[in-house]
């Protein structure tokens, strides 16, 4: 997991941050900005793209900003982080300060200036809807967008109980929801005046992983977002969590207002309780909720269901969606759920508890599952756990999706190199949900290895391929290793409760294939079937078995 495996290298890399400073400004329709240029790119921390959600604000529609004063912002400071749980990993991951006025944008443009505007991305960040923020050291992509010469956007947005309570529909109801609302509009901000930054309103690109991930897919599949961008690229969502109904609120709001001393209608009560005050109600809320979706305890505060901004479950959205969707990558990496297992069970797993824990979260389906998925006669079967995990929430549900909708869907297998410190999470030699990011953005250039570096510039180099142009084939730009001497790799991405080598993914010219592509024809194409050559390179998935589970 993410938060575990990169701690060795940020170590390495936070001296970099914000060195040898060279000010630039660059002029807005809502006044100048300040921002910061490196040896790498330019940097602009902390651009407001509404008002303080504060006060009457507080569990309301964000609203736009007004023209600012003093007349220019200076975005050369990391914002604070929106309001979250205490952080209980190391300090170098931890944000430095929340404040509730945490809307804030940071974009990252090349140093090269152009006649030409540039694709833009932007980037929606994970955690859970209730942690982290838009500025970890991850998110430092300034060498990204100079070598690949787009714009790059992050965007924060609120998270937690301040961000998606919701209580229902009425007139003094809490709608929830507010941090997907954020999104949006900071996207269409985005569209307004990412010109002055020398982005393309027009060639924008949205993507984000994990929570980021799902809340793409969102925006992605509503009908009224299609003008704001023009193609997407969704990472590792865990779109067998379920967003809410409103009924399923009514338990955790309880709780909720019992921590604060309020009344479930008293608006007033709620919105003068400190930000502070609810983020450790909120925490205690976290550990009290049981509920037989076990899902629910990856995510308690996440969307709801209110037939205005979210319509219902991903996968119910896209198998009915009414307008022509745009182009889409959409992927997992190889062992989402290792990191999130190890965490959660930090001794070994019985092949007895292994059996339990199945048999109550899949009941007598259960049964065709341990077939698939037999538990050692003895020894840690947390592995073997993760397995199963990986494939009920995220990648069977994400091959469901692209058969609906994508252009290309992709398994990401390459591991961080950690020389052994972060053999406690499971993770160390393995690639666990969010450990593309650092490869993507080539945010720890500095520190990685020759084969790192192969690998970080080829991510990046599809990814924003696909960006420029919505290339049908993001692979044009090719590398070696996909010329000579691979074998066809027969890998099913997503899906298949039978994995005799669940490492088969990692075979290939050199031994190791990090990055698989498969091109999926059309939405009347069964992605079972599809093989795809890339030169010498093939790849061919089997049938898959979703339904088992």
């Amino acid at each position: 997991m993410i938060i575990w495996t990169l701690i060795f290298l940020l170590l390495v890399s936070l001296s970099q941050h914000i060195s040898a400073n060279r000010s630039v400004i660059v002029q807005t329709k809502y006044g100048d900005v300040l921002g910061y240029e490196t040896d790498l790119g330019r940097i602009f921390y902390g651009i407001p793209f509404a008002q303080p959600p504060i006060g009457s604000l507080r569990w309301n529609r964000p609203v736009p900003i007004s023209k600012w004063a003093p007349a220019t912002i200076n975005a050369t400071e990391i914002p604070p982080a929106c309001p979250q749980p205490a952080c209980d990993v190391h300090d170098i991951l931890c944000h430095k300060t929340t404040s509730e006025d945490c809307l804030y944008l940071n974009v990252f443009t090349p140093l090269q200036n152009t006649s030409s505007l540039l694709p833009v991305m932007i980037f929606i960040p994970g955690g859970n809807f209730q942690f982290l923020d838009a500025s970890l050291v991850i998110y430092e992509a300034d060498r990204f967008v100079n070598t690949t010469n787009v714009v790059c956007v992050f965007v924060q947005y609120r998270l937690g109980v301040l961000g998606f309570l919701a209580t229902g529909t009425g007139p003094n109801d809490l709608k929830g929801n507010y941090g997907i609302l954020d999104q949006r509009l900071a996207i269409a901000w985005i569209k307004s005046n990412i010109d002055a930054f020398g982005g393309d309103p027009n060639q924008i690109t949205l993507f984000g992983q994990s929570a980021g991930a799902q809340s793409t897919a969102l925006h992605y599949l509503t009908s009224d977002m299609q003008s704001f961008f023009q193609a997407a690229i969704i990472e590792s969502s865990p779109m067998s969590v379920p967003f809410r109904t409103y009924a399923e609120y009514i338990t955790p709001t309880v709780l909720l207002a019992e921590k604060l001393n309020c009344t479930i209608g008293d608006l007033t009560c709620f919105r003068t309780a400190s930000y502070q005050d609810i983020i450790i109600a909120q925490t205690a809320v976290n550990s009290m909720l049981t509920s037989w979706k076990v899902l629910f305890f990856f995510e308690p505060w996440l969307p709801v269901i209110d037939n205005m901004i979210v319509h219902d479950q991903l996968l119910e959205m896209v198998s009915n969606v009414s307008f022509t969707l745009k182009p889409l990558i959409i992927g997992t990496v190889t062992e989402e759920a290792l990191g999130f297992i190890y965490g959660i069970w930090s001794t070994p797993v019985s092949p007895r508890l292994y059996a339990e824990i199945g048999v109550a979260i899949f009941g007598t389906k259960f049964l065709k599952i341990i077939e698939r998925y037999p538990p050692e006669r003895s020894g840690d079967q947390r592995s073997l756990l993760a397995r199963l995990a990986t494939q009920w929430v995220f990648a069977c549900p994400t091959r469901v999706f692209a058969r609906k909708t994508a252009t290309y869907s992709y398994v990401f297998g390459y591991p961080l190199q950690t020389n052994g410190t972060m053999n406690s999470s499971g993770c160390d030699g393995h690639t666990c949900h969010g450990d593309e990011l650092v490869f993507l953005f080539e945010s720890f250039w500095a520190n990685f290895t020759d084969t790192d570096r192969y690998i970080s510039q080829t991510l990046a180099t599809y990814w924003t391929n696909y960006a420029k142009i919505i290339n049908s084939n993001p692979l044009s730009l090719y590398h070696d290793c996909f010329q000579t001497n691979c074998k066809t790799l027969r890998y099913d991405l997503f899906c298949n409760l039978i994995y005799d080598n669940p490492n088969q993914l990692l075979q290939s010219c050199n031994g190791q294939v990090y990055l698989t592509f498969n091109k999926i024809m059309s939405q009347s194409t069964p992605i079972n079937k599809l093989e795809y050559n890339y030169r010498s390179f093939t790849y061919a998935s089997t049938t898959p078995l979703c339904d088992t589970i």
